[in-house]
């Protein structure tokens, strides 16, 4: 295995040779990884390597599928140790580092042909020893460096690929949920509701919006809310429900009320949560989508507190949400799920969000 080498025993002949590796990493301030590794002539095999490693037959253990990449890095690492000083070595070890992370990412999110079994459980049993090849017993690249942007992005996304779909919109949701709790921004308005638990009912009041943003030509929208309990694998028998529509209005009052069947188990998931999209409603054309909020139901009262005698909504507070918009048209769980054109759920999941953001 590589072992960086000392400093000790360096002539001008290996100065030389350092100079020139180095002119590929540093010549060029625009040069990016990729560029780095094509010349050095180091990218194609390991394509290649990395391409065997991911569609080897699931009968081979991962530690023989990887051995060819290994290999090849080995081989070409000592070369580069042999040339270069150790501080410049383990500056070139990250740079190909980070070219290994981009190929096992292209294999990873690659839709071509069904993939093995255990395609993704390989390539994150793959993506450890990588990590331990590189780290080389404290020798090599130390592991705060190789956690890297790139590699948190790559293991994130493996974690996902081996998620069923429905499981992975429950992650996709509640994402959004930790996202209406740090939110401050209101560009797109605020909706006021409250929620409480009696017994075996969920209620849900709307109360109203404010600052709703204009959808129709008139400088209006027409605002309705929709609301919905998630995960619908838990509230599967609960139908969304919606408000009326309010016409020529940028601060629509609801006042309204819904009741859902649900029990307290189901309200004490961390997933479980409540969704109200706010569209504006089109006579002609199809609604557009004006902002979503997410309200989690394990912190409401009657869930919260079981013990809490709650008959009605007098003297509860009411929750301000912040209207959002999802803006992140690169989220990785959306990506993921495109990829999966088999199943309907994932396709129709993905299409929704797509329509929310073309109308954002």
């Amino acid at each position: 295995m590589f072992i960086p080498r000392k400093t000790g025993g360096y002539n001008q002949r290996d100065a030389d040779l350092e100079e020139q590796v180095l002119q590929h990493i540093e010549g060029n301030p625009c040069m990016n990884t990729r560029t780095i590794a094509v010349q050095e002539g180091m990218r194609p095999p390991l394509k290649k390597a990395m391409f065997h490693l991911a569609w080897s037959p699931d009968s081979l253990p991962t530690s023989e599928a990887i051995a060819p990449l290994l290999e090849y890095l080995d081989a070409h690492l000592v070369t580069l140790n042999s040339a270069l000083l150790t501080v410049n070595f383990i500056r070139v070890l990250q740079y190909i580092w980070e070219v290994v992370l981009a190929e096992l990412s292209n294999q990873m999110d690659g839709n071509a042909g069904d993939k093995p079994a255990m395609f993704y459980e390989r390539l994150h049993e793959a993506l450890d020893l990588l990590m331990k090849f590189f780290h080389a017993d404290e020798k090599g690249l130390p592991y705060k460096t190789l956690h890297s942007q790139s590699f948190m992005n790559a293991e994130e996304r493996l974690q996902y690929h081996k998620m069923d779909t429905s499981f992975l919109i429950d992650r996709f949701y509640r994402r959004r949920l930790q996202d209406q709790m740090n939110a401050v921004s209101t560009e797109y308005g605020v909706l006021t509701v409250m929620a409480y638990l009696n017994h075996d009912s969920l209620w849900v009041e709307v109360k109203n919006a404010r600052d709703v943003i204009p959808l129709d030509p008139n400088g209006f929208s027409d605002p309705f809310v929709i609301i919905e309990l998630l995960p619908r694998r838990v509230f599967e028998h609960c139908a969304e429900q919606q408000t009326n529509v309010k016409k020529k209005t940028l601060n629509p009052t609801f006042g309204e009320s819904f009741e859902f069947s649900v029990s307290v188990e189901q309200c004490r998931s961390p997933d479980a949560m409540v969704l109200f999209t706010v569209m504006d409603h089109d006579v002609i054309k199809p609604n557009d989508f004006a902002g979503e909020a997410f309200l989690g139901l394990s912190t409401i009262p009657g869930v919260a507190d079981t013990n809490a005698s709650i008959d009605n909504f007098h003297g509860l507070k009411p929750t301000e949400l912040p209207l959002m918009h999802q803006k992140n048209r690169s989220h990785p769980i959306l990506q993921i799920l495109e990829t999966r054109v088999s199943d309907r759920v994932a396709i129709d999941f993905v299409k929704r969000q797509k329509q929310r953001f073309a109308q954002a």
